[in-house]
């Protein structure tokens, strides 16, 4: 039973906090141009804190200064070669807004990828305590909702549908219950394995959100609110980061 309930709470963890943050974001779109702007730019803030403050610090702790920047190499890497097949791929292209698609897809790679090391530590927490596995759960889970507002920016305005949107929050709220199943069985996960997924995972944030979501904000709308809203939503990536 140890492994079925690990892989319970971990996945309903990620499952319903990311999607309250798509509901959340799912209501209060489309409102013009300036509010699409504004939330873009909060989200690359919160994005940009939850990189900076959370995800690197713990990838240079667990595994050193070197592994985490080779991690953040290989999920740099990853995004070009990724991106560049998204620009050619002709039925993205046809059959969604691909200025948006491209940094949904990859938004949701890294997330799942991000996962991986919370479900590891929900994992190893059940299998302390119960009580402490599931406290432990409601943090992550209150977490998860503003990182389910960041997967959902791009794919609402892609024209992705609700249904799919919440398939693809499903699918990637798997990845945290397999790393709760491997927390839970393992006695001793490599640090250097666990250094370089955060790595990869953050490398493939940075670049998104540097080159993709702040662009796209700016495009969206001039104006001094722009920069308010990254520093207003890397104030909170801080708390969170934090808590």
């Amino acid at each position: 039973m140890g492994n079925s309930w690990s892989f319970l709470v971990s996945s309903l963890t990620g499952l319903i906090g990311l999607s309250l943050g798509v509901i959340m974001t799912y209501r209060i779109s489309d409102r013009g141009k300036r509010f699409e702007g504004v939330m873009l730019a909060f989200t690359a803030g919160l994005m940009l804190a939850i990189v900076s403050f959370e995800l690197l610090p713990k990838a240079f702790e667990i595994g050193g200064l070197k592994i985490g920047l080779i991690g953040i190499g290989i999920g740099i890497m990853f995004v070009i070669v990724l991106e560049d097949y998204l620009d050619k791929s002709k039925k993205i292209q046809k059959d969604t807004d691909n200025r948006y698609i491209k940094s949904a897809i990859l938004l949701s790679i890294a997330f799942m990828i991000h996962n991986i090391p919370e479900g590891i530590a929900i994992g190893s927490m059940i299998g302390i305590s119960d009580r402490e596995g599931l406290r432990f759960a409601f943090a992550i889970l209150v977490h998860n909702i503003p990182e389910g507002m960041i997967i959902a920016m791009p794919l609402i305005k892609s024209k992705v549908r609700m249904v799919y949107i919440l398939l693809i929050v499903s699918f990637i709220s798997l990845s945290m219950g397999i790393g709760a199943i491997i927390g839970l069985t393992l006695s001793q996960v490599s640090p250097e394995c666990i250094s370089i997924s955060l790595g990869i995972a953050g490398g493939i944030m940075l670049y998104v959100t540097t080159g993709e979501i702040i662009v796209k904000s700016m495009n969206q709308w001039k104006g001094r609110s722009i920069t308010i809203s990254i520093i207003l939503g890397m104030m909170l990536g801080v708390l969170l980061s934090h808590n």
